[in-house]
């Protein structure tokens, strides 16, 4: 009779328990869905606020907002954190024209953290094709007072991709598959060919900036990735002593393709730049924005959330990455605004750096929760950390890092939240298939053993500390949104951003209310030489393969010519 009255007292408090899991799963559906801020918030940052490149005036004052408006939604400790990063930059107005043999107006965007031009300049301009140092002796003597055009004009063909998607069923279901020939699913190691790539790039960029400046140059403008009119924009080095010397602007390809076609064809086309664009060194610093809900547990764990606050220029960022950054503060502003009272601290935090490499949570990483040192190899160590082949070990732990539990993080645009990833850690699949529960009619719940790369959860991943991004639906995030110069507003689902808040308050309060921190993969370990070559070997024949279809590529256009 004793041990029965225990079962059913135990039982009880069981579903006394996740009674009140549904009970608060009901209220935060209630307040996302019919009191939604979400889509106000993005518009403030995107509308009022706009770009927000790291170190710029604007990024800070979208530092400022948030830790304001999170303060006034009642979260404790809002506050800024700052990181050594580099110099601020921005731009006013830039305008590009062809004005010979013809007079064309040109769509352009500068180039991030590259000087302006201190007026109109008109010029010829001249092809400019290198790519390796070596190169570089080929236009000696041949650049000064010229523009430059960086690289050959390239076909454009038939368009292959679909503009907007949602995930099919099958999508999910191939996602879900696990590649058992991947490796470690920590990111401890760049791939070799990878490394080298980067690596190359990087020492030629550093030789070509001295080349340009010495040679008299007086701009260069660079071909967008994008077609059908989209500029996609990117940044030179934000650090001071490694400043793109000259004005530099990214045009549409098709207008690109131009210019080199009349160069082809005998023709000595005319370039007029005027870029109006400011550096700011006065300081070196960016922010991350941090605000939390303190928990009431005698011991309590760390639970965070967030995405990241910084864009590039071109834009708004309203996909990239201002939808994530109002979901995770709808997220909190829900939780808030029911009065939760949390067993574990809630802590948000919007990440300024991303885009130049995970700055920001990197930076956080290691001043709260773990550091690792820096390469042994003496030319590495120099260079910036995400051209390390792989960080130092050991893996020091600070002391919060036995009190951190989970890092929840959106930044694969705005699209609805179809699952998450589990970044190999199968410990947490049947939690997190059971926070998915209470949503099911809002989401497929897709669990997936597999990683993904690219946002600020490997910062945490990275160190042994739980991490994880969300699978969401891509619509047109990748097709023509992503770092360029429509990603704005417009184009963001209100739905979506509803779902995904909502979903995203509901993962926060269940790791929040848990006794526990959720579960851990082993910490990464230094991989072994057998390891290493492993690595190098798959380099090698992935390395061989792209070759092999880059050949059957050529020569099936030379069969095409003939």
């Amino acid at each position: 009779m004793k041990n029965m009255m225990l079962s059913l007292l135990a039982f009880t408090s069981i579903s006394a328990v996740a009674n009140t899991d549904l009970e608060m799963a009901n209220k935060i559906r209630a307040e996302g869905f019919y009191n939604s801020h979400v889509m106000h918030t993005l518009q403030y940052l995107t509308d009022n606020i706009g770009p927000r490149l790291s170190g710029s005036p604007q990024m800070y004052k979208a530092n400022v907002w948030t830790k304001e408006q999170l303060a006034d939604w009642g979260l404790e400790n809002a506050h800024l954190e700052a990181f050594d990063f580099g110099r601020g930059w921005s731009h006013d107005a830039a305008s590009i024209a062809l004005t010979s043999p013809r007079n064309v107006s040109l769509h352009g965007i500068p180039v991030a953290w590259t000087p302006g031009t201190n007026g109109m300049i008109t010029a010829p301009a001249v092809l400019f094709d290198a790519s390796s140092i070596a190169d570089l002796e080929r236009y000696k003597g041949k650049l000064k007072g010229k523009i430059l055009l960086m690289g050959e004009g390239r076909t454009i063909g038939e368009p292959k991709n679909t503009v907007f998607k949602r995930h099919s069923a099958s999508d999910l279901s191939k996602i879900k598959e696990f590649d058992v020939m991947r490796g470690p699913s920590h990111r401890t190691e760049r791939a070799p060919h990878r490394h080298e790539s980067t690596m190359q790039r990087y020492l030629f960029n550093k030789e070509l900036n001295a080349f340009l400046k010495e040679e008299g140059a007086l701009a260069a403008v660079y071909r967008s990735w994008r077609q059908g009119g989209l500029v996609g924009i990117w940044g030179k080095s934000h650090k001071k002593d490694n400043t793109f010397p000259i004005p530099a602007i990214v045009i549409e390809a098709e207008q690109y393709n131009l210019i080199t076609r009349l160069m082809d064809d005998g023709d000595a086309p005319k370039l007029s730049l005027d870029v109006k664009a400011t550096f700011y060194d006065n300081d070196h610093n960016a922010y991350n924005t941090i605000a939390e809900i303190p928990g009431n547990a005698e011991n309590p764990k760390i639970v965070m959330l967030g995405g990241h606050l910084d864009s590039w220029h071109a834009s708004d960022g309203a996909v990239d990455n201002g939808a994530g950054v109002a979901v995770a503060m709808e997220a909190v502003r829900i939780l808030k605004a029911l009065d939760v009272k949390p067993k574990n601290t809630i802590r948000i935090a919007l990440w300024s750096g991303e885009e130049q490499g995970l700055y920001g949570s990197r930076a956080y990483v290691e001043k709260h929760f773990a550091s690792r040192p820096k390469p042994e190899d003496k030319v590495e160590r120099e260079l910036p950390s995400y051209l390390w082949k792989t960080p130092g070990w050991p893996i020091s732990q600070k002391a919060a890092y036995d009190d951190f539990s989970v890092y929840f993080n959106m930044d694969n645009g705005s699209g609805m939240f179809r699952g998450i990833y589990t970044e190999g850690n199968v410990a947490v699949k049947p939690l997190f298939s059971k926070w998915f529960g209470p949503y099911s009619d809002l989401s497929t719940g897709t669990i997936s053993n597999k990683t993904t790369g690219g946002t600020d959860h490997e910062s945490f991943d990275d160190v042994g500390l739980p991490g994880f991004q969300f699978i969401q639906d891509p619509l047109d995030y990748s097709s023509r949104l992503h770092h360029t110069h429509i990603d704005s507003f417009d184009h963001v689902i209100e739905a979506d951003m509803k779902q995904a808040a909502v979903i995203m308050a509901g993962f926060v309060y269940q790791a929040a209310m848990a006794d526990d921190g959720v579960p851990r993969k082993p910490m990464p370990t230094k991989p072994s030489k057998l390891q290493l070559q492993k690595m190098a070997e798959k380099s090698q024949k992935e390395r061989r393969k792209r070759e092999r279809d880059a050949n059957r590529a050529l020569e099936t256009q030379s069969l095409i010519k003939d």
